[in-house]
């Protein structure tokens, strides 16, 4: 009779709980999330629920060390609490071991390929912290030892000349793992957006046998899934307008020129039609001013459309604001950005998945804009579980 695999998790930058969700969709046992953000905490707990009826435990701490620099760190509490747990499940599933299992997607915001700007000295303190802490959880792999890594972020991760992605990556060699990183597309595994993300996976030398392989694509997915496919269900409602049953499905409000802006331009076009519409020139005097001294038409995208039989650009969050990108309704009859919910779908939570507080819009889509998407993570959870002994 084959074994059971214990197969158990810590999920760090957590966040709302897509990389959680999908883990436990794969099998993995989540024993906690970590996340320095308490608005996170309902959210991440109320929509994850392991095979055995427990919830991952959400843990609300700072992950750097204590130090001169760093004197609110709590690395330590946070290692306590994660050896708790582990022996907690070893106890209540009567098994000697476990292989443990690390997931980190940190903040992405130092590594987005985004023209750079004078920062103030706290901002660029901010920046450089959020760079370092994926290289802060080398601390725990050391102690842990963990059986794989899953490491998921933005794609500037890894094609900035100064990548700390690689930096982990020889650090791991040193402690003993294979470790693979490569750039894919989540429109390659079924996930319905262009999203093109750095994913690395490490493994164990000792434990798994085998040298690590960042898969490019899910063989099983034939064809992009569309706009429609994922959204195409929901009723229709107007900007600014939130559904009475169906919660996130509400969107923002649009002033009036806003409103004409988006009524005027039809899927898949650029905004460069708002120059000749029913209601004269709408084109932004920004655009204009750019394009005179470019010599070429810049931020074409934004007051614009989606396609219905195409993936959606990546999903951010500004994903719903119509003035951020290409993220104004395929429906011509609803003149609209998307609802938070529209967003969740897009990212492949599943339906039933709620974020909250459910009237904080602007909070929610920073929840589903940093999120992985669970149905990427599902597949690199059943990668790493398939990779593992039993």
């Amino acid at each position: 009779m084959k074994m059971v695999k214990h197969v158990v998790c810590v999920d760090f930058f957590s966040g709302a709980g897509g990389m959680t969700n999908g883990l436990i969709s794969a099998g993995v046992h989540v024993l906690a999330g970590v996340d320095n953000e308490p608005g996170c905490e309902k959210t991440y707990v109320q929509n994850n629920k392991n095979k055995n009826g427990s919830r991952p435990e959400f843990i609300c701490k700072n992950i750097f060390p204590k130090s001169t620099i760093h004197p609110t760190g709590q690395q330590a509490e946070i290692r306590q609490r994660i050896e708790q747990l582990i022996r907690r499940y070893k106890r209540e599933n009567n098994v000697k071991a476990v292989s443990l299992v690390f997931a980190i997607c940190a903040p992405c915001q130092p590594f987005t390929k985004i023209t750079k700007i004078e920062m103030t000295d706290g901002r660029q303190f901010k920046r450089a912290n959020d760079a370092n802490l994926l290289l802060t959880t080398l601390d725990l792999i050391k102690h842990f030892k963990p059986a794989a890594i899953i490491c998921e972020n933005v794609e500037g991760m890894v094609t900035r000349e100064d990548a700390v992605i690689l930096q982990f990556k020889a650090r791991l060699k040193r402690l003993g793992y294979s470790f693979d990183v490569k750039v894919i597309n989540a429109i390659d595994f079924g996930v319905p957006q262009n999203r093109k993300r750095t994913i690395g996976i490490g493994l164990r030398t000792v434990i798994a046998g085998c040298k690590a392989d960042v898969p490019t694509k899910d063989p099983r997915v034939i064809a992009p899934k569309t706009v429609e496919e994922a959204i195409g269900y929901l009723p229709a409602i107007a900007a600014g307008e939130v559904h009475p049953k169906i919660k996130n499905h509400r969107t923002r409000a649009l002033n009036d020129l806003n409103l004409k802006r988006i009524s005027s331009v039809r899927p898949g076009e650029s905004n460069l039609v708002l120059k000749h519409t029913k209601y004269g020139d709408l084109s932004l005097d920004c655009h204009r001013n750019l394009e005179e001294r470019a010599g070429k038409p810049s931020f074409t995208d934004t007051y614009t459309r989606m396609r219905a039989n195409a993936p959606s650009p990546t999903i951010t969050t500004k994903c719903l604001s119509i003035t951020n990108g290409r993220f104004g309704h395929y429906d011509t009859t609803q003149n609209r950005g998307l609802s938070a919910k529209e967003a969740a779908l897009l990212q492949t939570f599943p339906r039933t998945f709620v974020f909250y507080p459910v009237e904080n819009i602007q909070f929610t889509a920073l929840l589903i804009g940093n999120a992985v998407p669970p149905k990427l993570a599902k597949f690199f959870g059943n990668y790493v579980v398939q990779k593992l002994p039993d």
